[in-house]
């Protein structure tokens, strides 16, 4: 990706602190580093590929260069640790916003995108794109963290392993189009920038609401797979810091961390 052509894109210039590689083994894994040595908020990190690339639970993301988006965000929020994952749900929110509103302006009709709890995108039931949230702590008071966004544009079915191509898609795929990655990914930027004071530090409800009309599964049976077991029940609501409640034979509990699944969809 074209630094240059990165940096034009923006509506405005000088909110970022990006350094852009052509390959690192993961975005995440070098700006958290860089957070330690005192990066400052606001930095992005991009890379034209990854080579160890990360997605929750330890699995590796796919990352081809030249196909996809790949990049990190350092935030310092005044944020009290238990609403944590409400930076999840609104970085999926905004960007399935912006995407969907990005291929309304260019093909005239855009793809419903929707979003699997904590902070999946998905299209018609396969998966376009993933975040990674790693956060870092001083004297249990959170310090930084890095927001990790891989997101699949230009891939054809062949981009992608036999093991996840029957359960991925890309941009291109969904709307029949290539895209130019630069200006999308500074358009998602300059998007999250202005929405994040909207919510933050303290519009929790409404970012919660606007959530739970595009996430999956809300009211269905679904099961949870934390990496140590699988439960189910059904997704019954979320709670004020983004948790998922669900229900076991009438009794209600919280989870705070795990892949869902429809019933339907296990495998």
């Amino acid at each position: 990706m074209g630094f240059d052509k990165i940096e034009r894109a923006f509506r405005n210039s000088g909110r970022f602190y990006l350094r852009a590689f052509d390959s690192l083994p993961s975005t995440n894994t070098y700006l958290f580093e860089q957070g330690k040595n005192g990066a400052p908020e606001w930095s992005v990190v991009i890379a034209e590929e990854q080579t160890a690339g990360k997605g929750r639970q330890q699995r590796r993301w796919e990352s081809p260069g030249g196909k996809s988006i790949l990049f990190s965000l350092l935030l310092r929020p005044q944020l009290e640790t238990r609403y944590l994952n409400l930076i999840n749900l609104f970085t999926a929110l905004t960007l399935a916003q912006y995407l969907e509103a990005r291929a309304r302006v260019h093909s005239g009709t855009a793809p419903a995108i929707s979003l699997k709890w904590p902070n999946d995108l998905f299209i018609r039931g396969k998966k376009l794109s993933g975040i990674l949230l790693e956060a870092s702590f001083a004297a249990e008071r959170l310090d930084y963290l890095v927001i990790g966004i891989g997101l699949n544009v230009n891939q054809e079915p062949a981009d992608f392993s036999d093991e996840i191509r029957p359960a991925a898609t890309s941009l291109k795929l969904a709307t029949g189009r290539e895209w130019e990655r630069e200006p999308l990914l500074a358009g998602f930027l300059d998007a999250f920038y202005e929405s994040y004071p909207r919510f933050f530090p303290g519009n929790f409800a409404s970012l919660v609401q606007r959530y739970k009309e595009k996430v999956l599964f809300l009211g269905e049976p679904i099961s949870v797979d934390s990496g140590s077991r699988r439960i189910r029940g059904v997704f019954r609501d979320l709670t004020a810091e983004g948790y998922l409640v669900l229900e076991q034979n009438g009794r209600k509990r919280l989870i705070t961390t795990g892949d869902v699944f429809g019933w339907e969809r296990e495998g």
